[in-house]
């Protein structure tokens, strides 16, 4: 190799990698601000609907009131405590309030603070402290302890619920529908599955460095973390076709939680969910069972 080529090397090179660290710092960079960005879509426009509920507002902390619709269970011994998506607020999701309040059930579904009429702004142990507050109104105010309480959380609902299940082992039971592992691993699987194309295995990409160690905002939701703590019956739910939320995120869940009871559906999506109604309350179903054979 002559002097020429030889000095001309370093010249290249330094175009090359200013390019990968211009790539690199973008990606660990837009990537988390992609994902955080579109974590919470609230919406303060209520549908007009036709159940009946108490209409509750719980407070939470100074300046912060969640709204919340209850109706007292009627040939059921359980309340059901829902936590929806990211997205919308209560009246996006009346058709699972009418079928438990036809089933009997007790429901009380949240609106996270932000959504719908409740005040505040979301974020991540706001959204936590909503549901402990929830829990609370319910012990205090309807008289239903934890054994008769059931969580059901969809979606971001799911991270919200397993952070306080994880924290106290006597509901009733548990439900994650559709739920992810942690905000990281979505964005994970943004980056590559759906931005560069890559369906294998992409742990070894040196692109998975910068998402493991870029800074999240603050937003993390580790269900992954929590899922092997819950102690009360879990069901985790979700269906192969949903384009949001990967299936095998579930999967991993259920790995980390062997006594969970798994539901993997496949017909179905993430913003549809007839196909888990039969699973969710034949789980129902035999928790109420349980209720009455330990009252006898």
């Amino acid at each position: 190799m002559n002097r020429d080529v030889k000095n001309k090397m370093p010249e290249i090179l330094i175009p090359v990698l200013k390019y990968i660290l211009l790539i690199s710092a973008l990606i660990y960079i837009s990537v988390p601000l992609f994902i955080t960005s579109r974590l919470y879509y609230p919406s303060r426009e209520l549908f007009s609907v036709d159940i009946s509920y108490e209409d509750i507002f719980i407070p939470v902390e100074e300046n912060v009131k969640i709204n919340a619709w209850y109706s007292p269970p009627q040939k059921r011994n359980i309340t059901v405590l829902f936590c929806h998506g990211n997205g919308g607020n209560l009246s996006f999701y009346t058709e699972l309030i009418r079928l438990l309040q036809q089933k009997g059930y007790g429901v009380m579904a949240i609106d996270y603070r932000g959504y719908g009429k409740s005040t505040g702004k979301p974020y991540e142990n706001g959204l936590y402290n909503d549901l402990r507050a929830a829990v609370n109104y319910l012990k205090e105010n309807k008289n239903t302890p934890e054994e008769k309480i059931v969580l059901w959380g969809l979606s971001l609902g799911g991270a919200v619920v397993a952070q306080i299940a994880s924290e106290t082992p006597s509901f009733s039971g548990v439900i994650l529908q559709s739920t992810f592992t942690s905000i990281r691993d979505m964005a994970n699987y943004v980056l590559h599955r759906i931005y560069l194309g890559i369906k294998s295995d992409y742990d070894n990409y040196f692109s998975n460095m910068f998402i493991e160690n870029a800074i999240m905002l603050n937003q993390e939701y580790k269900t992954k973390d929590k899922v092997s703590r819950i102690k009360s019956r879990l069901l985790l739910a979700h269906a192969i076709p949903d384009n949001i939320v990967p299936f095998e995120m579930t999967v991993k869940l259920s790995d980390l939680n062997p006594k969970a009871e798994v539901f993997i559906s496949r017909e179905g999506g993430h913003n549809e969910h007839s196909w888990f109604y039969p699973r969710a309350f034949e789980f129902l179903g035999s928790l109420s069972n349980e209720e009455k054979e330990n009252t006898r």
